[in-house]
């Protein structure tokens, strides 16, 4: 028998965040952030893949997050890397109800 886990709907805010911002939440223990970047919703992992720093202690830079221990970049749809050494940001999927923000994690 195959057991296949499911993903539930968390509400994470009461309102997004402001334009380009990052905001930090937990969900079921992940600290993850929110950030709402040229009009669109995106969440991913707190963590940067490669040294484990806070990602919003960096910065946005166009469509991506910039780590602020080395600089490496983050695409926040994909979460792809900006180098093929290290590993690519975990993404969740965010969208807004009402003006309450919800993550599936």
């Amino acid at each position: 028998m195959e057991f296949v886990l499911m993903a539930d709907w968390h509400k994470a805010l009461s309102h997004p965040p402001k334009e380009g911002t990052m905001v930090e939440v937990e969900i079921q223990g992940q600290k993850l952030f929110v950030t709402l970047n040229n009009g669109q919703l995106y969440c991913a992992e707190n963590r940067c893949p490669h040294e484990d720093i806070e990602l919003t202690l960096g910065c946005l830079k166009g469509n991506r997050v910039k780590c602020s221990l080395h600089g490496y970049s983050f695409d926040l749809a994909t979460g792809d890397s900006s180098e093929e050494d290290v590993d690519n940001m975990q993404t969740y999927p965010v969208k807004q109800e009402n003006n309450e923000i919800y993550i599936e994690v």
